[in-house]
């Protein structure tokens, strides 16, 4: 996937799991299915952390992570897509919107209050 921008070096300013392009917003994400709740649990250098409810099993973690994802930035779920990582915890989402700044700034306000 060589379109992807690096793992690492998001843009100035910004926390180093958020990317903002034209057109499109990727995270890296670290994910914690089998959580007893479900959010924000905190950002760090691997990922803005994510609980989830369920188990990591036949992509449930995947539809709830995408499904969480999609509430709190107001975007449908078409929107969102796994691009790296389906089998790992640690995965890389790539939004689709024509509001790139708008849902970073979701995605900052989210990590930083839950």
């Amino acid at each position: 996937m060589s379109d992807l921008p690096s793992r690492r070096g998001g843009n100035k300013g910004e926390p180093s799991w958020l990317r903002v392009g034209v057109g499109e917003v990727i995270v890296e994400i670290s994910a914690k299915p089998g959580s007893s709740r479900r959010g924000v649990v905190r950002a760090g250098p691997q990922g803005l952390v994510i609980a989830l409810n369920s188990a990591p099993e036949k992509g449930k973690a995947n539809d709830e992570l995408i499904e969480y994802l999609a509430d709190e930035l107001r975007l449908p779920r078409a929107a969102l897509m796994i691009v790296r990582g389906a089998a790992s915890r640690h995965k890389t989402i790539r939004i689709i919107t024509h509001e790139a700044a708008k849902v970073a700034a979701r995605l900052k306000r989210i990590s930083s209050v839950e």
